[in-house]
């Protein structure tokens, strides 16, 4: 706690107003762009759609003062943040905006991470802006993507019957010749035995019911005795597992479970809550104490925080879907790291969530968070109103950051904005907590403090947890990281 506080200053006055229709603060450049890009599930929300986010990161892309820090914004989310789809759309814009950069080549290479990124990035950009004006950087970087991969790699991502096949990839960039790309354009290559195919073929073997059991049973045993399956491929087919090869199931548990594994895997921590989701009624103890400990290790990187933590987590409508699932695990995985933390949930009014036993699994406590949760507006005055004098040292908020409300519960058309409740919550207890803004949805690059005086997060990923725990020292922490990418 920090007894020696700054002397009153006159308060910021918000000069945006939310996707909501609320007073706010706009992110400078960096902020909202690196918000933009670790939010972008690229998949439809309360205020947005997925093609309205894809547009948006299109456009910051287009318009961001220094492109340098987009291509390695992007880096971090693919790389560090574990998102595909919106690096493919940097890339893209990249392509067509940055002309004559040293950089740029170097960059098309290394934002592929898998070879299908190879074809997502030329089908974005040949889509947009046609086949006849591909720049060389990109083809020159996508070249030196595609040389690294081997023959098993290319024939599991050669796109057969889409519009962009690797093929097609190949004769646009003109990559120098490797035994694998020469099979693959020669028409050699080898299909690839994946699990897709291997369960697949499993289900066509000739015979009664029985026969075909019989076949998908082998067919996973064999994957996973041979290692064959993906760890995500692994932690997705758990209910098939179970169902098709239950004697499997150790096999499959005693992979997720491996450190090693989970740290390769990207997997982020909310995937692990939809496979316990998933295989709920079908399985035993056994697996949904695994997937605990798997979610747990894929979030190592939480830091543990000196002092009282409030985790107050936006249960409002505009959470539903994805946003409030991840909000939950995020609070819960917080919630069991620390030493002295109380979650509170807001819409309308806020309240505290009980029944909550640090000891618990991070499956159990989301699970309490979930069935406290009142839906509603979203109204930031009252977590301060409902934590009164209760001192804490950092206040973590995870939202949309879309408020909306003044401090009675209505529509914000009043004077008062929620960094007077903050200051007045300070003045009450004699000091100033850290305060964490939190985005798990970026909308419209806003946020409900002015930024110099908050530390700024955003995303799902184990690498933001990590840098969580430098704000403290350095509030540019996670602006600092995304520089730090080398190209």
């Amino acid at each position: 706690m920090r007894f020696n506080i700054p002397k009153a200053s006159a308060l910021v006055v918000p000069t945006a107003v939310n996707v909501a229709g609320g007073t706010a603060f706009q992110h400078t450049s960096k902020v909202e762009y690196a918000t933009a890009l670790l939010t972008a599930l690229c998949s439809d929300t309360y205020y947005k759609t997925g093609d309205q986010s894809a547009n948006r990161i299109a456009e910051l892309t287009k318009t961001i003062e220094d492109p340098l820090f987009a291509a390695k914004a992007a880096l971090y989310t693919r790389h560090k943040g574990f998102l595909r789809t919106v690096s493919h759309v940097v890339a893209g814009e990249l392509a067509q905006r940055v002309k004559g950069e040293k950089w740029t080549r170097k960059f098309f290479d290394k934002v592929v991470f898998r070879v299908d990124d190879v074809t997502e990035i030329l089908s974005y950009f040949t889509g947009k802006y046609g086949r006849k004006k591909i720049p060389n950087a990109l083809k020159d970087g996508l070249c030196n993507a595609l040389v690294r991969f081997d023959a098993y790699q290319l024939a599991k991502y050669r796109a057969d019957g889409k519009d962009m096949n690797l093929w097609d990839a190949v004769n646009i960039c003109h990559p120098k010749a490797t035994e694998a790309l020469s099979a693959l354009m020669k028409g050699t290559l080898v299909a690839a035995e994946t699990w897709e195919t291997k369960v697949s073929g499993a289900g066509k073997v000739e015979g009664d019911t029985t026969a075909k059991a019989e076949a998908k049973k082998e067919a996973w045993t064999d994957l996973l005795t041979k290692k064959k399956l993906g760890y995500f491929a692994a932690l997705r087919n758990l209910r098939n597992i179970a169902k098709d090869a239950p004697e499997a199931m150790g096999l499959a548990l005693a992979f997720l479970v491996d450190p090693k594994q989970v740290a390769k895997s990207k997997v982020l921590p909310f995937q692990f809550q939809t496979a316990l989701d998933a295989v709920k009624g079908l399985v035993q103890a056994p697996v949904v104490h695994a997937l605990n400990a798997a979610m747990g290790i894929s979030v190592a990187n939480v830091p543990k925080f000196p002092g009282k933590t409030l985790i107050a987590v936006d249960c409002s409508g505009s959470m539903d879907g994805k946003p409030i699932q991840i909000a939950i695990l995020l609070a819960a995985v917080l919630y069991k790291s620390q030493d002295q933390a109380d979650i509170l949930q807001f819409a309308n009014n806020a309240q505290p969530i009980t029944g909550l036993n640090p000891g618990d699994t991070i499956d159990s406590i989301s699970k309490t968070i979930l069935r406290q949760r009142v839906n509603g507006g979203t109204n930031f005055h009252s977590i301060f109103h409902a934590i009164g004098v209760k001192r804490y040292d950092r206040i973590i908020i995870l939202s949309d950051m879309q408020s909306w409300m003044n401090p009675d519960g209505y529509y914000n058309a009043s004077p008062v904005h929620v960094q007077d409740s903050f200051k007045a919550y300070c003045k009450d207890i004699g000091s100033t907590p850290y305060l964490y803004s939190f985005n798990l949805n970026s909308v419209d690059g806003t946020l409900q403090f002015p930024e110099p005086k908050i530390f700024c997060l955003a995303g799902f990923s184990d690498a933001i947890l990590g840098v969580m725990g430098q704000l403290e020292q350095d509030p540019q922490a996670l602006i600092h990281e995304i520089e730090s990418m080398e190209i």
